[in-house]
């Protein structure tokens, strides 16, 4: 079983994660409709290919995530953790998980998901993610990508899954839809350009005993009260003992079971999520 992150990887282990990505589609996108029937729904209805067809299937999702909630064993005891696909087992995935049922299914929505953007953006490519950033979140992800846009399909579908899976607030089938046509604009390049397009939304350091991180200098100016609910939503967080902010862009964060991965893609995810509301 592979286990080494994406971010560790040398050029050669993510060429070679990218062909294992895409050989995984196909089947897939099998288990999918192997699913979908098995519970009364015809596949060839409920994915027609249309952008629109994501809103009613991803809010059938996610009652399934809901009824599968988290799995009983921890990520290093799962025993089922060597069928994941490989995106799953090179990312940061933590405790509680959801259980292979449930990655399955979003493994199945990812490959969808997949087609629809390279139908809607025929431009649009496989590649490994690149930036000239050493710790940009997407280095050396199989992404899809358009120009200088890079999407990593499984992030929001997987963050959401473990919303669900925790109880708290997952994406609606109408959040996904505006994600999906969102994200079809922004690698046609329609969405309005600015000076910080492909920059990381934040930084983290690890310092003694907590983590700093840097705030994006555009998110202060142009979404302040998406920022302050983000201090507060990661207070609440378990494991976080405290948050500060000792500046505009900047905070200071307290979470001992947390390692500089975790915080950062936690970030992220959830910014993409707050901004795209």
């Amino acid at each position: 079983m592979a286990t080494s992150l994406y971010e560790w990887m040398t050029a050669e282990e993510a060429a070679d994660a990218l062909h294992r990505y895409l050989a995984e589609r196909a089947p897939a996108l099998d288990r999918l409709r192997e699913v979908l029937a098995r519970h009364g729904r015809d596949p060839k209805r409920v994915l027609n290919g249309t952008p629109e067809s994501v809103a009613p299937l991803w809010q059938w999702l996610n009652t399934r995530f809901d009824q599968l909630s988290v799995a009983e064993q921890t990520l290093e005891e799962d025993p089922t953790r060597g069928t994941w696909p490989s995106w799953a087992r090179h990312g940061k995935l933590v405790d509680p998980h959801p259980p292979a049922e449930s990655i399955a299914l979003v493994d199945g929505f990812v490959t969808y998901l997949g087609e629809l953007l390279t139908a809607a953006v025929p431009g649009a490519r496989w590649q490994v993610g690149e930036h000239r950033i050493a710790h940009h979140p997407l280095l050396n992800y199989p992404v899809l990508a358009a120009g200088r846009h890079q999407v990593f399909l499984p992030a929001m579908p997987l963050y959401s899954a473990y919303q669900s899976a925790h109880g708290r607030d997952p994406m609606s089938g109408a959040e996904m839809l505006g994600h999906v046509h969102r994200t079809i604009a922004t690698l046609r390049d329609e969405s309005p350009a600015t000076a910080t397009a492909g920059e990381p939304l934040v930084n983290v350091v690890a310092e003694v005993g907590c983590f700093d991180v840097g705030l994006r200098a555009d998110l202060v100016e142009q979404h302040p009260e998406v920022v302050e609910r983000l201090v507060a939503e990661l207070a609440d967080r378990d494991g976080v003992v405290s948050v500060h902010r000792y500046g505009p862009h900047a905070l200071v964060v307290d979470v001992p079971g947390w390692d500089e991965l975790r915080l950062r893609l936690w970030l992220t995810v959830w910014l993409e999520r707050a901004l795209s509301r």
